[in-house]
This record gives C-alpha cells, structure tokens and sequence, in this order.
C-alpha cells in the first residue's frame, strides 16, 4: 500500500483541503483529511508542509500526517487479518477510514476525555515513554490523575468549559492562581502540573485533535523554584553506620537500608529490592525501576557488610511513608543532625521560611542526592556520577547536588 498526500487546489491563495491518496491491490482511490494548508507552505516534493519559520507549526502539522499515514495503512491490514487477505473496495475501505479516523478525531475533541484516555493508555501499557520505549511509570501517572482532578475541580468551580480552544493565556493565569491561592500549591507543585498539562497539549497537537498553539507562548511558563532539601555529609553517615540499633529491629533495617542507598545512589524503589545475587566482582548491576536504564555500580565495603549482615537476603521493603518515620527517629539519635537549617519555599504565593533540625528533614531520597553529593566533592568525574543517578545533563546534575558556595571554594 501506498498513502501519498495531495492538495485540492495546489494553486490557491488561500488554505486548500489534503486528501490522500491511497494505492492498495490495483486499487486507486482519494480520502480527504481534516487538514488544510496554504498553498505557499506545501513542499509538492516531500508532500508535507515545508520547513520554515513562517509557518511555525510544521512540526506538529507533518507529525499529524505521519501518523495518518501510519492509521491508514495499519486499518488496511487489519481489514486484511479479519477477512483471510480479502480486499476491501475503495467504498468499504472509506467507510473503514470514517469510522476509525473522522469519527475518533471527533471523539476526541474533549480535552478531559483526551486526558483521560492518556491516562487509561498509560495504565494497559499501550502508550509508551516516546524516548525509551518503555511502559510509563506508575508514579508518573499518578501525576497525570493528580494534574486531570485539579482541571476538573478548576473546571467544575469556576463554571468555565476546559477544551482545545479555550486554552490561552487567560486561562494560564486563571488556573495557576487557583493552584496558587485555591488549592495552596507550593511553586513546585504548581509548576509541577504545567507541565504535565503541556505534556497532553504537545502529544493532542501530534495527533492532530489540536490546532491551538497558545500553550506554547514563553508565557505559559512552567514554573521552577530551587528546593532547599539536605544532603548528609560522610561523617555524618558513619555517624548512622556506627549507631547501636540492636535492640530495635525496625529502626535497624531501615537504617541499612538507608545506608545501601547512600553508598549506591540508587532511589528508594531500587535500593530497597536490591538482590545481592547481582552483585559480582565487586559490582552491582542493576535495571532501574523508574527510568528502565541499565547502571553498574561499584560495591562500598559497608553495603558488602550489610549483605553478609542478613545472609545475602535483603529486609522486606516498607512503605515509603513509614520508612520516612523510622528514618526521623534515627536522625534524633545523631549528635550531629540536631544542628539547626533553614528551608524556604513558596506556599499560596508567599515566601516561607522555616527552621528545622536536620534529622527532621531526612527522607529516603536523603540519601540518593547524598550519595551524588559526596562523590562530587570527593572529585568523582560528573560525567561517571550522572551514569549511576541517571541525570540527562549536568546543568540538572549541578541542580540536583547540594554544595555550597564555600564547598565551591574549596574545590577550586
């Protein structure tokens, strides 16, 4: 089969309708599509639109006729598998087309419906990560449904239909102030759901349901505020190491396995289901949960330790949350941690300050951002830290690391 796109009238002025034309088994018929375009953007030669400034939607405008193309041969195979290789009509094939591309394109219209039906996708396993060709995480999911119930919330509370065209800079400002002020996100969070938001704009647009690009103005910002989260020191480490849990099993698990993460830099969902079997020549191999990435990480003679500890066979994982506790209650333990620290952040639009001890403010990612901190400022390579944490670039990287200016100095 052959699909090949066409304009209705080539020598227009004015935006002309597409159809395709499609070859298939002696077969040649026309199908007109739901685009249109100026005469004066169409490249005849490669049959999609051409590749200029003038016309800045040609991203998103040629990505809608790939995957056309790509539907309209995937219909024809399907008709073929169901019927033992019969060939459809032009008249039947058409009427195959309307029903599987006009149809769903009009379906799909609702913006929440679209939303949703990402979301549903996500969760079979049939809308995968574009860039590494794995399911989506759970997690990243969660944040989708998150991000689909404040737009409904928004929607439902401010009685304003939520839909392709009605998205533009009034409602940027509109939706963020009710993050903002109504539900008393902080910067991050709020920024958090922008971009998920424009996640499901850019992939609406890919398919063609949407022709409105005011999302992608530079004031449709996704916003970003520097968080003020710890990082453990190495003494301050050996200081947990070294503490005498015996007589309380729970605290004592949780801190080896806190430990296993501080000496990997692997996230509380790898660290805490680490099989010791992988473990070879002194290395661990291991597939990342979240990112499917393959790291090879050198074994820390006191992860050897806590292996040999409970005989190669790991403590049960525990919630995130309960391990969050148990981790506070250790830090109280620490002579070193019960130091004060600042942190600030914005809360419903206003700067907050708050002290802290430092034990209170220990998580299970602690000791990830920890492990790439410490091997920074020990001149460990960058480049060979970002391998294991799995950070795209350094500018996160640096992002990510807590070191401070006087550390900077130090280095230098």
């Amino acid at each position: 089969m052959e699909v090949s796109f066409y304009l209705k009238r080539p020598n227009s002025v004015e935006p002309t309708s597409i159809y395709a034309r499609i070859c298939f088994s002696g077969y040649k018929m026309k199908y007109y599509i739901t685009e249109s375009i100026n005469p004066r953007f169409w490249n005849s030669s490669s049959q999609r639109a051409k590749e200029t400034g003038k016309f800045k939607e040609y991203p998103e405008f040629n990505n809608r006729l790939d995957s056309l193309s790509s539907d309209i041969k995937s219909i024809y195979r399907t008709y073929l598998n169901d019927h033992q290789n019969s060939i459809p009509t032009p008249s039947t094939f058409k009427k195959l087309l309307d029903a599987e591309i006009k149809e769903k394109v009009e379906q799909s219209k609702d913006l929440l419906q679209f939303f949703q039906s990402i979301i549903d996708q996500s969760k079979n396993g049939t809308r995968l990560n574009p860039k590494s060709g794995h399911p989506i995480n759970p997690n990243t999911i969660k944040t989708y449904v998150t991000t689909l119930n404040h737009l409904k919330e928004f929607e439902k509370i401010k009685r304003r239909k939520i839909d392709f065209e009605s998205i533009d800079l009034d409602f940027y400002k509109d939706y963020t102030e009710y993050l903002i002020k109504g539900l008393k996100l902080s910067t991050n969070a709020v920024g958090k759901n922008i971009q998920v938001f424009k996640l499901i704009m850019n992939e609406a647009t890919e398919r063609g349901l949407n022709n409105n690009l005011s999302y992608k103005s530079k004031r449709f910002v996704t916003v970003r505020e520097k968080s003020d989260n710890i990082y453990l020191t190495a003494n301050e480490i050996m200081e947990i190491e070294k503490l005498d849990l015996a007589s309380k099993p729970s605290l004592d698990r949780t801190r080896d396995l806190f430990l296993i993460g501080c000496y990997t830099g692997l996230r509380y969902s790898d660290y805490t289901i680490i099989d010791p079997k992988l473990i070879k020549n002194g290395m661990l191999e291991i597939t990342q949960t979240k990112t499917n990435d393959n790291v090879v990480i050198p074994i820390h003679p006191s992860v050897r330790k806590i292996c040999n500890k409970y005989g190669n066979i790991l403590p049960t994982q525990i919630s995130n949350q309960k391990t969050n506790e148990y981790l506070k209650e250790i830090g109280k333990l620490v002579e070193s941690l019960k130091t004060s620290t600042s942190k600030t952040y914005t809360k419903a639009g206003m700067k907050l300050t708050q002290n802290f001890k430092k034990w209170e403010m220990l998580s299970t990612h602690t000791a990830r951002r920890s492990f790439a901190t410490n091997e920074f400022l020990a001149g460990t390579p960058t480049l060979t830290i970002m391998a294991i944490t799995g950070h795209r670039t350094e500018k996160a990287f640096m992002k990510y690391i807590k070191v401070s200016n006087s550390e900077h100095a130090k280095l230098m």
